[in-house]
Order: C-alpha cells, then structure tokens, then sequence
C-alpha cells in the first residue's frame, strides 16, 4: 500500500472511531440540555430540579446507553448479595435522611421531602457500591478530589470570613461537615453525581483513551452548566464563567475518581464531603 493510500485508510479509520463518539457527546448534551430546560420552563427550586433528575437519568441509562441501572454505581460484573453487612449499611445510610424526611413530611415540604427521600433510598444504592468495592477504596478514590475540593472551598470561605469580620467556629464547622457529608453521600447516588459521573462520563470517555482529559473538562463544563437554571446572583456571562471553571476544577478529579473503578462510592464521597465543607464555612455570611 502506498503512503497516501496508508494515511486515507488511517483517516477513514480515525473518522469511523470519532463518529460514535461525537453521537454520544451529542446525546449527553441533549441529556442535560433537556433537563435545563424542564428547570428553566417549571421554574423550580434546586431540590426539585435535582429530583427531576432521577427520571431523566434512568431513561438515559436505560433507553440512550442501554445499560443497566445497577452499572451507575458499580461495575456489572461486580459480585453482591444482600446479606446483613450490606442491610446494615443501608440502614445505617438512611437513618439521617429518613428523619428529616419524616420532619419535611410533617411539614408539608413536599419537595423537601422527596429530596430527604431520595436519600433514603439513595443509602441501598450506597451500600450496593460499598459492598461491590471497598470503603478503604472509596475512600482513597475520594481522597483527591477532596484535597483539591475541600481545600479550596475552605480557603476560599476563610478569606470571606475575614473580610466580613465574622468568626469561624470550629466545633460547627466539624458538627456540620459531619452532619451535611452523611446526608449527601447517599443523596448523590441518585441526585447530581449518580447523572454525571455514573452515566454521562462513561457514555462519553472510552476507556482505551487512558486517563482523557479532553472528555472529564467535557463533562464538567456540561456539569457547570448544567447549575444555570438555578443559579442567581451575577450577570450571565459571568455566572457562565464562575459555573464552568468551579465545576472543571472539582469535576475532572471526580471523573478520574470514576474511571479508576467504576465504583461511583469514591466520587459520591468526595462530592459530599466538598459540598459539606462548603456548607460549614459558610455559617454566618
């Protein structure tokens, strides 16, 4: 074969590779620009545009990958049975989250309680995951995210503090990362990272690419984005700006958590634990 038959074959070959490709980035756009857009028509609160995508998500794993529910938080192949190690650390998951959720109830917060439910129920998909890997492992997957998360989120907060002149305690910054870290990790395995992570970044990153950059920043700019319909505060352009570098920082780390394992337990602990800090050191601004 000749050099210029050569390159047109390895042209054509790189062209038949790229094609799917772009199809499934196109889909995992569609995905979240169809559930913008439910958020910006139903003008809803962040829980309930986090709940809306609990459907959204199931039909694109069912109908768009064609894949089974259970691969969004562990591998197929994964070994599990529920035994009464697995029972108990579901249990032991959804106690906080089912509280609360009965407290919602008895206020008629019917949205807060579909969000406090949804972690409840969100606690067996955790515990599938725990069980099908390690929590050493989850927490060693977590653990870069974290560092970079965390530590941002607190130095950030920290500066804002001391600008504000308001103190920082630390007994409610610890009580509050304790408390807000065990209500969202089981939460994220049906609200926010169960969609990002669990089905968007395996719909689009082939694992034959190696670690793949380009598609984890893909995923987090939609991740950014994604936050548009619920976010306020500044003018669009600039929102677009903060969203999209915030969530590419914090979202490559967790997608390369995923893909290490497969195992959405690394990822879901890290997103929780980032969000947590968050919450704790923003107490009194």
């Amino acid at each position: 074969m000749t050099p210029h038959l050569a390159r047109t074959a390895t042209d054509r070959a790189r062209t038949v590779q790229r094609a799917p490709q772009r199809r499934r980035a196109a889909e995992a756009i569609a995905f979240v620009g169809v559930w913008m857009a439910a958020g910006y028509l139903l003008h809803t609160s962040s829980n309930a545009y986090l709940l809306l995508g609990i459907p959204l998500t199931a039909a694109f794993q069912l109908l768009v990958r064609r894949r089974p529910l259970p691969e969004l938080f562990a591998p197929a192949r994964s070994a599990f049975r529920w035994d009464g190690k697995a029972l108990a650390t579901a249990a032991a998951l959804a106690i906080l989250p089912a509280a609360h959720a009965v407290g919602a109830l008895q206020r008629r917060d019917w949205v807060a309680a579909g969000w406090y439910l949804a972690a409840a129920i969100g606690a067996f998909c955790a515990a599938f995951a725990l069980r099908t890997g390690t929590v050493l492992g989850a927490v060693r997957s977590a653990a870069v995210p974290v560092a970079i998360g965390a530590t941002g989120m607190a130095l950030v907060y920290s500066v804002v503090h001391l600008a504000a002149g308001v103190p920082v305690s630390a007994t409610a910054v610890v009580t509050t990362v304790v408390t807000y870290t065990a209500l969202y990790f089981p939460a994220t395995f049906l609200l926010e990272e169960v969609s990002f992570r669990g089905a968007i970044d395996p719909h689009v990153h082939e694992d034959a690419r190696g670690r793949d950059w380009r598609s984890a920043i893909f995923v987090s700019v939609l991740w950014g984005l994604w936050h548009l319909p619920v976010a306020h505060g500044l003018p669009l352009p600039l929102q677009v700006l903060e969203l999209v570098g915030v969530h590419v920082l914090l979202g490559v780390p967790l997608s390369f958590a995923w893909r290490r394992t497969r195992n959405l337990a690394g990822p879901a602990l890290a997103h929780a634990v980032i969000d947590a800090v968050r919450n704790a050191f923003m107490l009194g601004l």
